[in-house]
C-alpha cells in the first residue's frame, strides 16, 4: 500500500536511516518534525479516503435497497387492493346466504356469491428484500431515521397483524362453514337453502361481522405503504 511505503520511507529520514553521516538530533529536529508530519498526513489522508469509499458504497447499497423497495410496496399495494375488494364481496355474500329463501336462490347469485365460502384470501406480503437486509445486520445502511423507523413498523407490526387477521378469518372459515357445507350440503346443491338456514350456518355466517375491520387494516396498511413510498422518493431525491 502507498501509505506502507510513505511510512517507511519517511519513518527511516526521521531516524536518520538515510544519512551518510551522523548528525545531533538537535541537528535533526526540523526534519524528523517534517517527516513525522508527512507520516500523519498520509495515515490521515488513507483513513479519510477508505472512510469515503465505504460511505460511496454504502449509499450505494442504500439507494439500490429502497428502489427494490419501492417496488416491492407497489406490488403490495395491489395485492392489498384485489384482497380488500375480495373482503367487501365476501360480506355481501354472507349476507345474501343468511337471507336465502326459495324464493332468492337464483344460479347467477351462486356462482357470484358460492366462491365466498371456501376461499381464502391472505396477503403474501414482498418481505424478502426487508428480511434479507434484516438478517444480514445491515438495516444501519438507512441513514435516514425516521424512514428506518417506518419501514421497520411496516413490516415488524402493520404487514404481521394484517396478515394474522386474514389467516384467523380463513381459517376460521375452513373449520367451520367449509366442513359444514362437506358433511350436509347435497352434491347438487338442491338443499342450499335449508343448509343456510341452520342454526349453525347462521352462527359461522354472522362472523362477517368482522370483515369491516378486516378491510379498514387493508386500507390503514395501503396508506401506509404509500407514504413509505413518498419517503423512500424523498430520500432518493436526495441523492
Amino acid at each position: 500500500m502507498i501509505e506502507v511505503d510513505l511510512v517507511t520511507k519517511h519513518g527511516k529520514k526521521a531516524l536518520g536511516m538515510e544519512h551518510g553521516h551522523p548528525q545531533t538530533w538537535r541537528q535533526r529536529l526540523p526534519e524528523i518534525l517534517l517527516e513525522i508530519g508527512i507520516i500523519v498526513f498520509a495515515i490521515t489522508l488513507s483513513i479519510q479516503l477508505h472512510s469515503w469509499h465505504e460511505h460511496s458504497l454504502e449509499r450505494e447499497k442504500e439507494r439500490k435497497f429502497l428502489l427494490g423497495l419501492r417496488q416491492d410496496l407497489g406490488h403490495d399495494i395491489k395485492e392489498m387492493q384485489g384482497d380488500s375488494a375480495s373482503y367487501v364481496v365476501q360480506q355481501k355474500a354472507f349476507r345474501y346466504f343468511r337471507t336465502l329463501t326459495p324464493q332468492t336462490l337464483q344460479a347467477d347469485s351462486l356462482n357470484k356469491y358460492s366462491w365466498t365460502l371456501r376461499n381464502s384470501t391472505v396477503l403474501v406480503p414482498n418481505a424478502s428484500r426487508f428480511e434479507g437486509l434484516k438478517s444480514s445486520g445491515d438495516l444501519d445502511v438507512i441513514e435516514d431515521e425516521a424512514l428506518l423507523n417506518n419501514i421497520l413498523d411496516h413490516y415488524q407490526e402493520l404487514i404481521p397483524s394484517l396478515v394474522n387477521s386474514g389467516d384467523h378469518f380463513s381459517d376460521y372459515k375452513g373449520q367451520t362453514i367449509s366442513r359444514y357445507l362437506d358433511d350436509h350440503l347435497d352434491p347438487d346443491q338442491r338443499n342450499m337453502v335449508t343448509v343456510m338456514g341452520t342454526g349453525p350456518m347462521q352462527n359461522y355466517l354472522s362472523h362477517a361481522s368482522i370483515i369491516p375491520d378486516i378491510v379498514k387494516e387493508y386500507h390503514r396498511v395501503m396508506q401506509h405503504s404509500r407514504q413509505l413510498i413518498h419517503q423512500i422518493d424523498e430520500r432518493l431525491g436526495k441523492h
